[in-house]
């Protein structure tokens, strides 16, 4: 059912994931809403125009991608009681190598002033510049600032603000339903970005046996429609994993870090195209191009790999939803690595409303046992 119900949910939120290896370990419940992992980290006001990029973080990914291992571990993840259907997975337990300094807290992010508590600077508002992106980053949160307004010199999304639910079924049978939202824009390393957001939720019978908690998130810069970073949190039945990868477009580079149940962490770094997008930014990408006949769009993909994702129009037709009735453009794309909801070869057809919002109206992947499909249920 991991693949059933992921598949889908990587379709509907064009979330990648590599191909999953069993995992032995125990299942962990969805977790609560908490505030974000700690870090020393304090961003520094800093004039408009490109930053020089840390020079540490530049020499280590001036080769191609490399991968370090942590070798500390921090205690298991404490158990929380199960939360309500709508909580949200939180950010996971950050964890120090052995020998290093503890990270001093966080300033808080949310909209609004924000004011630092810390004895030395009590009192004054903290700026939300531009931070080098190092290892000493837990979280993409520590770089989420306050929502910003909608600029003119921002590039416009086919529709903003936004909220799709759509249900997904196993050949006749009902698994779930996965959300695709972008409601606000926030400050994201010193950029205004869109916050993208998609959450995958097994139902109550699907829960007995096979249970789906997962969270994606992205940042696209408002100016370029680029993604900035993206973060996933997957709890699949006794499968676990928090990845998130952070780009730097000026330096032309990525961090990625990868957590594991245990508390340990990979490290890998490496280069980027200029005009990046992470899967599920390239979604909304692609929903902001023309698609006539027989078109193709190509998108610069990292996953953290680099590679040329290709959709191609290949029909149009009237479809009806639980959403309604529509005209839609059929797309597949090309998948060529293996994805979050789909295996390298196999197929996946979207089909998207044939009008300037072009909203994801219907999506069918094949699995190994038949198809599985998500339907618009309801847009707001």
């Amino acid at each position: 059912m991991r693949i059933l119900l992921a598949v889908v949910v990587c379709v509907l939120a064009a979330c990648s994931v590599q191909h999953r290896a069993t995992d032995p370990e125990p299942t962990l419940p969805s977790l609560a809403p908490t505030p974000a992992p700690a870090a020393a980290l304090v961003p520094a006001a800093v004039p408009p125009g490109p930053v020089p990029p840390d020079a540490a973080f530049s020499a280590a990914v001036s080769t191609p991608s490399a991968s370090v291992s942590s070798t500390a571990a921090s205690p298991a993840p404490e158990q929380p009681s199960t939360p309500p259907a709508s909580s949200v997975m939180a950010p996971p337990t950050s964890v120090r190598p052995a020998g290093a300094a503890e990270a001093a807290p966080a300033a808080p992010v949310g909209p609004g002033p924000d004011v630092e508590s810390s004895p030395a600077t009590a009192g004054r508002r903290r700026s939300w510049g531009y931070v080098a992106i190092t290892t000493a980053i837990v979280s993409p949160s520590q770089l989420m600032g306050p929502e910003v307004p909608m600029s003119p010199d921002f590039q416009r999304l086919p529709v903003f603000p936004e909220k799709l639910t759509l249900a997904v079924s196993w050949g006749l049978m009902s698994v779930g339903e996965a959300t695709m939202s972008v409601s606000k824009i926030v400050m994201f390393n010193g950029r205004p970005a869109y916050h993208l957001v998609t959450e995958a939720r097994s139902n109550s019978f699907c829960d007995t046996f096979y249970s789906v908690r997962d969270l994606n998130e992205s940042w696209l810069d408002a100016r370029t429609l680029t993604s900035l970073g993206y973060s996933k949190k997957l709890r699949e039945g006794s499968y676990y994993r928090d990845v998130w990868v952070l780009y730097d477009r000026d330096a032309g580079t990525f961090l990625q870090r990868q957590t594991k149940k245990d508390g340990t962490y990979e490290i890998k770094k490496g280069t980027i195209p200029a005009q990046v997008q992470d899967i599920l930014s390239s979604v909304y990408y692609v929903r902001a191009q023309n698609l006539p006949d027989n078109a193709q769009v190509v998108v610069d993909v990292n996953t953290p790999d680099n590679w040329p994702l290709v959709v191609k129009v290949t029909d149009r037709e009237q479809i009806k939803v639980p959403a309604g009735r529509f005209p839609s453009v059929l797309v597949e794309p090309a998948m060529r690595r293996e994805g979050l909801f789909i295996q390298k070869g196999k197929r996946l057809r979207l089909w998207l409303s044939d009008d300037p919002a072009k909203r994801p109206l219907m999506m069918k992947v094949e699995v190994f046992f038949g198809h599985v499909t998500a339907v618009l249920r309801e847009m707001v």
